[in-house]
């Protein structure tokens, strides 16, 4: 079943940006493990959930297509938007200004995160609380991190789409519109879940680098 993101942070399918920014935010200080002590396996679960939840809503491209085919599976993180980036800020500041400690996002962010040296439990507010920025290595600020995120994709992209059995058994044509640019999807008769779409080195098209766009598909 593809998750409802709507349902998860709480909102109407026709909520504004802010309404989606501001329930984020609500549900990040109450699902902060330092709030729910003696429930911090289950907090943390929580708090991965709407972050994926934002991840796709915060991003208006990504919540496009979710709203169109009714999943998508080049999820991402919020470091990888710059639509996200601002909320995120917002949210370590929330949890600064309230005395609630950073450690616990090395988990929730540990794929974005591994590898590379940052640890949220050396995190603060530096130069006067202008700027949150990372103590080590080098003093590592957000957007920095935010910027190597980026550059940081996978080759390939994956999406998955939702569709009836009628359309299944007769085919269907949608559009898919990635990075601004509009592809056109035929998906052919007879197809079963299971089955994926390949559009071979389309990535080159929608964001100017090598890599295939593979489209997974659900008959519901």
């Amino acid at each position: 079943m593809a998750k409802d993101y709507y349902q998860i942070l709480g909102v109407s399918r026709n909520a504004t940006s802010d309404e989606i920014k501001k329930a984020y935010r609500k549900l990040a200080m109450q699902y902060h493990p330092d709030r729910n002590p003696g429930k911090e396996k289950w907090a943390n679960d929580k708090f991965k959930e709407i972050n994926e939840a934002y991840a796709i809503l915060g991003d208006p491209e990504k919540r496009s297509q979710y709203d169109q085919f009714g999943t998508i599976g080049d999820i991402g993180d919020i470091f990888g938007s710059t639509f996200t980036r601002g909320t995120f800020e917002d949210m370590i500041k929330d949890f600064g200004g309230a005395g609630l400690r950073f450690d616990f996002l090395d988990d929730i962010f540990s794929d974005s995160l591994g590898g590379r040296g940052y640890s949220f439990k050396k995190f603060d507010k530096g130069f006067g609380g202008r700027e949150m920025r990372f103590e080590m290595p080098g003093r590592i600020s957000l957007a920095e991190l935010f910027a190597q995120a980026q550059k940081a994709k996978p080759q390939d992209v994956h999406y998955e789409i939702i569709i009836t059995k009628e359309q299944a058994a007769q085919g269907i044509e949608k559009d898919l519109t990635r990075k601004g640019k509009t592809l056109k999807v035929k998906i052919p008769a007879r197809i079963k879940t299971g089955m994926k779409v390949k559009l071979s080195n389309a990535r080159q098209i929608t964001d100017s680098q090598p890599g295939d766009i593979l489209i997974q598909v659900k008959v519901k």
